[in-house]
């Protein structure tokens, strides 16, 4: 039987001190693995054993980082292990790889209610209206939505924010604000709901959305307005729309359907797939009631117009 020196022994010992595997001491010092066991085992290590020990120490502290949400590349430089390492043994222990938007919410200890579209209330269905035409989704592995605001109406960005019991922070921009989460469930459900990120140009309200009083007032605070015009002696009330020529049409069949005004054609805006339709008088007034009266979310300065210029107007100009 192979008994190997002094200096061999030796050189096997410090090899398996430096961490290197039992493939990598049989290589180095030309010694099969039944050998260099052997020769552990004369110094009181249990190598099958000892690398038990050790795997399991090392899972703990891969799901240890891991929950803490430390970033794979982290892990990887912490614990000197390969990516394909790290998911595996992951993988063994039933802990699911999260994506970046998990990740984020740990390592930023974000709160955040991703459940807050998962019910049609009309609190949720209004947000939907305003992330329809002011906001945005990402469909990336860092699932995301984010709504835009001109600075003017960050008070309105801080409503939506307790709406989704969230913490984190309004980003300003140039002549804006904006609030921006990771969730892939909220990012999904509003997928469900017809969300593209090519919205702008393709497109069209959901079947649970088309007549919904409070997602079409969402739309109208986004990209709407309510104005009175002067009209010779008096003055006229104005509600009008602008979106992809499908939610145009969408919006006049409700009109016609909700409020009992006459069906119109929408009118061609700038920007490609991008229309307009236009109410006035009686018609705008019977529209901003529909959608405002006995509101429990909008913009505030919006709301303001509507009381003040189309909740108790005398008869109008036609």
């Amino acid at each position: 039987m192979y008994n190997p020196t002094k200096t061999k022994s030796e050189e096997i010992l410090r090899l398996y001190k430096e961490g290197k595997m039992l493939t990598e001491i049989t290589q180095l010092t030309s010694s099969s693995q039944p050998t260099v066991k052997k020769v552990l085992s004369q110094f009181g290590i249990d190598y099958d054993e000892d690398r038990k020990k050790s795997r399991e120490e090392t899972l703990k502290k891969v799901v240890e980082l891991y929950q803490e949400g430390k970033s794979q590349i982290y892990i990887e430089q912490t614990l000197k292990l390969t990516r394909k390492t790290i998911r595996e043994l992951l993988k063994s222990v039933g802990v699911d790889y999260r994506d970046l938007s998990d990740q984020h919410h740990i390592r930023h200890a974000t709160e955040i209610n991703h459940q807050a579209f998962d019910e049609l209330t009309p609190e949720a269905l209004y947000w939907i209206g305003m992330m329809y035409t002011d906001g945005h989704i990402s469909q990336t592995r860092e699932a995301s939505l984010e709504l835009t605001l001109h600075d003017n109406d960050e008070p309105h960005l801080e409503k939506f924010r307790q709406f989704l019991g969230c913490n984190r922070k309004v980003i300003n921009g140039h002549d804006s604000k904006r609030l921006r989460v990771n969730s892939r469930r909220l990012r999904d459900r509003l997928v469900e709901l017809g969300f593209t990120s090519n919205k702008s140009t393709s497109i069209a309200p959901h079947e649970l959305l088309k007549q919904s009083r409070d997602f079409w007032r969402g739309c109208i605070d986004g990209d709407g307005g309510l104005y009175k015009h002067p009209s010779g002696s008096k003055t006229i009330s104005h509600i009008f729309l602008c979106g992809t020529l499908e939610t145009i049409f969408d919006f006049i069949l409700y009109c016609s359907q909700a409020a009992g005004v006459k069906e119109k054609y929408p009118t061609k805006a700038p920007g490609k797939n991008f229309y307009r339709v236009s109410y006035y008088g009686q018609d705008a007034r019977k529209i901003a009631t529909l959608l405002y009266k006995d509101a429990t979310v909008y913009l505030d300065r919006k709301y303001q117009t509507y009381l003040t210029e189309f909740a108790d107007s005398e008869t109008e100009a036609a």
